[in-house]
C-alpha cells in the first residue's frame, strides 16, 4: 500500500565534503541502470548537461551559499508511472513556485521495482532575479514539504479512484497504539533470507561535514539487541501464530468458566478453589512439561466446541 516518507537534505559549499558534489549527486541518481525517467524545469534535463549546469552555478555562487537542496520521495505503487510523474511535476511547481530549477530522477527499475522513489534536486533561485523564492533554509522548510507532499499525493490517489492515503503523521498522532517499524534495505533482507547471524558491536561512525569531531562510537548491541532490521519488524507485528494462540487462549478461558459454573452447582474440589491466573499458570506449567500439550488443548477445544455448535443447530 502507499507509504509516507520524504526525506529532505541540502547542498552547500561550505558544508559539502568536495566541490561539484551537486553534480555528482546528479550523476548518481541519473545512472542508466537505476534511473526510469528524467525531467525537469529552467535548467538542462540530460544528465550530463545538468552536471555542467551546477557546475557552473556553484562556481558562480558566493563561498558560503546552498547549492541545491535533495528530497527523496516514495512514490505511491497504486499510481501507474505516468501518474506520478505528473505528481511529482505538480508538487515540484508549487515549492519552486514555478520560477526556481528542479530535476527530478525517477527509480523504479531493478532492485527498486516494488519500492518506487523519487530523487528531486531543486535550485532555490529564481532564473531570472537569482534571488530565493522556496524559502527551503528557512526553519520549519522541511514540515511545509512534508504536509505538501501529503496533499498532492492523497489528490492524485484520489483522481485515480484510489481508497488509500498518505498521512504524514505520526502513529501516536494517528491513535495508532502500535511501535513504528524501521526502514529494512536490501542488505538487511538478504541477510534475513540468507540466516546470517547479526553481529552486533561496537563501530565507529563518522560524523557529518562541520562536526566538532571526525567521528563517534556507537554501541549497536544496546540498539538493535542481536536482532536484524527485518527481525525487529517481525517483533512488532502480530504474526498468524499469535492470532491462533489469542484464540485458543480466549477459548480456554471461556471454556474454563463454563467449568466453573458448572463445578460451582457441584461438591468442590481442591482444583475448583484456584483462581483464573492459578490455572493459567498450571496450564503453561503443563506446557513446559510437555510440548504437544498445547496442540492437544487446541484439538479438544475445537472439538467441544463444533459439538456445541451442532447441538445449538439440532435445538
Amino acid at each position: 500500500m502507499a507509504i509516507y516518507s520524504l526525506h529532505h537534505s541540502a547542498i552547500g559549499k561550505a558544508t559539502q565534503p568536495r566541490t561539484n558534489t551537486a553534480a555528482a549527486h546528479v550523476r548518481y541518481i541519473a545512472r542508466k541502470r537505476a534511473c526510469t525517467r528524467l525531467f525537469g524545469a529552467r535548467m538542462p534535463a540530460t544528465s550530463a548537461k545538468a552536471q555542467a549546469w551546477l557546475r557552473d552555478q556553484e562556481h558562480a555562487d558566493r563561498k558560503n551559499a546552498r547549492i541545491c537542496d535533495k528530497v527523496l520521495l516514495a512514490l505511491p505503487r497504486e499510481l501507474t508511472a505516468d501518474q506520478n510523474a505528473e505528481l511529482v511535476r505538480a508538487f515540484a511547481e508549487e515549492v519552486t513556485r514555478g520560477r526556481a530549477s528542479w530535476l527530478a530522477a525517477f527509480h523504479a527499475k531493478g532492485k527498486d521495482a516494488h519500492n518506487p522513489h523519487c530523487h528531486l534536486v531543486i535550485r532555490d533561485r529564481d532564473v531570472e532575479t537569482g534571488k530565493r523564492v522556496c524559502s527551503m533554509s528557512e526553519r520549519g522548510s522541511t514540515d511545509r514539504l512534508r504536509l505538501l507532499w501529503e496533499r498532492h499525493a492523497n489528490a492524485a490517489l484520489e483522481r485515480a479512484g484510489r481508497d488509500e492515503r498518505i498521512d504524514r503523521r505520526t502513529l501516536k498522532a494517528q491513535g495508532v497504539k502500535r511501535r513504528p517499524t524501521i526502514h529494512e534495505g536490501l542488505s538487511a533482507r538478504d541477510m534475513e533470507r540468507g540466516g546470517k547471524a547479526v553481529r552486533s558491536r561496537v563501530r565507529t561512525v563518522r560524523n557529518g561535514v562541520g562536526a566538532r569531531s571526525g567521528a563517534r562510537s556507537v554501541d549497536y548491541r544496546k540498539v538493535d539487541q542481536g536482532r536484524s532490521r527485518p527481525g525487529y519488524n517481525d517483533h512488532l507485528r502480530e504474526t498468524e501464530a499469535d492470532y491462533w494462540a489469542a484464540i485458543d487462549a480466549d477459548r480456554i478461558a471461556r471454556d474454563w468458566r463454563a467449568q466453573d459454573e458448572q463445578r460451582a452447582r457441584e461438591a468442590p474440589t481442591p482444583r475448583d478453589r484456584l483462581s483464573f491466573s492459578q490455572k493459567l499458570a498450571l496450564s503453561r506449567a503443563a506446557e513446559v512439561r510437555d510440548p504437544e500439550w498445547k496442540a492437544r488443548e487446541r484439538e479438544k477445544t475445537l472439538a467441544r466446541w463444533k459439538r456445541e455448535q451442532e447441538r445449538d443447530r439440532e435445538r
